[in-house]
């Protein structure tokens, strides 16, 4: 098993206040740590293990990064942006298995969420998580999002659920799926809006192409983007400056923020 993973798994097991933020977001803690202890080594329990969220939603854990994930979103709740609006629309670009897209139903019952998964597991396990959860106003598309539409290849990472990428030396694999991805403006020109509350990108690097692709025009309909960086590939710092150059407050977290004033 591997150290990071083994000093998470700790972390959780031992960690009392860790324990009362679980108790906080699900039906059952007590399902989070029997499906650790499950799907912590590849194989061993091949079954998927159903997680019910006290306020809202549900999902199924196929494999251990989707605990990860869950943590990441509802735990630390790192994607959480404060005021969205009565009825926000929201993009979400490399939406996974829909957590996020869950989170969001959560916070914002009348938004409207388009949900962009190019990987067919993750997007069936997408379509599937957000059909139990019983969620209104979520499109789901098998389309990646780049600076420009087109057809690309998908490297699969063979550990990481999130870990997929058009970037072949994020994922050390040989192993890829032909995608369609589509510009973020075409995405605003075939849905026809005009405006967006929040974009939101978690897709492996391609994030550089997607905000350098943003100009005036578009930066004008986007209220919030929020993003996790790619740091081995580029200067976050390049990002920022383009950002701030198109009139966003632009702040560094790890998670990375950019909104309007």
């Amino acid at each position: 098993m591997k150290s990071w993973k083994l000093n998470w798994i700790k972390n959780e097991a031992f960690d009392l206040s860790e324990y009362k933020k679980h108790k906080r977001e699900l039906k059952s803690p007590l399902d989070f740590y029997l499906a650790v202890l499950a799907k912590a080594i590849p194989n061993f329990w091949k079954k998927p293990i159903r997680l019910r969220l006290r306020k809202g939603g549900e999902f199924k854990v196929v494999d251990f990064m989707t605990l990860y994930i869950y943590k990441e979103i509802f735990v630390d709740q790192c994607y959480d942006f404060p005021v969205l609006g009565e009825s926000p629309t929201i993009i979400d670009i490399g939406a996974n298995t829909g957590l996020f897209g869950i989170r969001m139903k959560q916070l914002y019952p009348n938004s409207k969420i388009y949900c962009f998964e190019p990987f067919p597991p993750n997007n069936g396990q997408l379509q599937e998580n957000i059909k139990q959860s019983g969620f209104k106003g979520i499109s789901v598309f098998q389309n990646g999002v780049g600076g420009k539409t087109r057809t690309e290849k998908l490297f699969i990472h063979k550990t990481n659920v999130g870990g997929h990428s058009i970037i072949k030396s994020e994922t050390g694999s040989e192993e890829y799926e032909e995608i369609e991805i589509i510009s973020l403006k075409d995405i605003f020109k075939n849905q026809g809006l005009t405006t967006c509350s929040l974009v939101k990108l978690d897709c492996e690097g391609a994030e550089y192409e997607i905000i350098k692709s943003i100009d005036n025009e578009l930066a004008n309909s986007i209220d919030k983007i929020v993003f996790e960086p790619t740091r081995s590939l580029y200067d976050v710092q390049e990002l920022r400056q383009h950002l701030v150059t198109l009139g966003f407050l632009f702040e560094d977290k790890g998670i990375c923020y950019a909104y309007k004033n």
